[in-house]
């Protein structure tokens, strides 16, 4: 596989950990015999919202689970569930593609969103100071760009939007900087951009006078999966009806996050430590559950592109329609 050498060695630890996986039979709630208790490893980022809303209202009790949510760093989502220390994780859709084709059994379960229909909307995009001397797309050519992991979804749609604004990917120079520390690293020089995601973006647009350059919604619609749970595929299979159970829960988090925005921001400071006024301002994802096949073939097609693999991606069997 043709990956840069730390996402390689972030899945390779996740296959690691799937060779030695439990079983991961259900297992019955101690507070309740009648629950199934389970958990889902989760991140501390606006796009999780749904799995909050899940929980605390109640969806997931609905449906018989007891769930723990478990805070993790992406990088941990896949070993999570590859390993046997959650059953469900959230991470995105071409980080499920991109373990599978490196042979690590993991299958997406349930969708949390899409991209935004409308690219000014889109809660990840890459934000510059500005007197970095940055104008225009074009001049992040030859440029240093902070991004959170390569070859996941906030580097894939910032590539996929520069390639829709006209500039190749290959001509910037990507860093791997954590969410939390894109700002500093911005800020002292140490990059000229960063691809900052949900409440990062407009915290530090506020609080710093960042300035957007390019919004990473462009060349992309509501066709494309983007925040969504996985599963290993042993659990989903020895699983279904817990499988089952917790897809129609998320389905209902998801719908009801959709139609509540202002409960769903009063959400985001209860479990991140953004202050409600930031909640109130930042920009959220399009929540949907039920994108078409072709959005799986879309970020298949991007991720050949990007040489972040070589060899041909089964899409059919790496989400559990439902």
């Amino acid at each position: 596989m043709l990956l840069r050498r730390s996402a390689g060695l972030a899945l390779t630890a996740a296959f690691v950990l799937a060779a030695c996986a439990p079983g991961g039979g259900a297992k019955a709630s101690k507070d309740d015999p009648g629950r199934t208790a389970i958990t889902v490893a989760s991140l501390k980022v606006a796009a999780t919202v749904p799995v909050e809303v899940a929980q605390r209202k109640g969806f997931f009790t609905k449906e018989g689970l007891d769930v723990t949510l478990k805070y993790v760093e992406p990088a941990a989502a896949v070993p999570s569930v590859a390993g046997g220390q959650a059953q469900f994780s959230v991470l995105n859709a071409p980080a499920v593609l991109v373990a599978r084709t490196n042979k690590v059994p993991v299958v997406g379960v349930s969708v949390l969103s899409t991209a935004n229909p409308d690219p000014a909307g889109s809660p990840i995009r890459l934000l510059t100071t500005k007197d970095s001397g940055i104008k225009e797309v074009k001049d992040l050519a030859g440029r240093k760009v902070a991004v959170d992991t390569l070859y996941q979804l906030p580097d894939l749609t910032l590539r996929t939007a520069l390639r829709a604004r006209g500039v190749d990917p290959s001509k910037v120079e990507f860093v791997e900087i954590p969410f939390a520390q894109m700002e500093q690293a911005l800020t002292s020089g140490r990059v000229d951009a960063a691809d900052m995601t949900e409440p990062f973006a407009t915290m530090s647009e506020k609080e710093k006078d960042l300035r957007t350059v390019l919004s990473n919604g462009e060349g992309q619609d509501q066709d494309w999966p983007q925040t969504l749970t996985l599963a290993s595929d042993q659990y989903a299979k020895s699983n279904p009806s817990v499988v089952t159970a917790f897809q129609r829960a998320m389905d209902a988090a998801v719908a009801y996050t959709r139609d509540h925005p202002d409960e769903a921001r009063a959400v985001v400071p209860k479990y991140t430590p953004v202050p409600q006024a930031i909640a109130d301002a930042m920009r959220m994802p399009g929540w949907k559950s039920d994108p078409p096949a072709k959005g799986w073939e879309n970020w298949a097609e991007v991720l050949q592109k990007e040489g972040a693999v070589k060899d041909e991606i089964d899409v059919s069997a790496a989400y559990l329609a439902h």
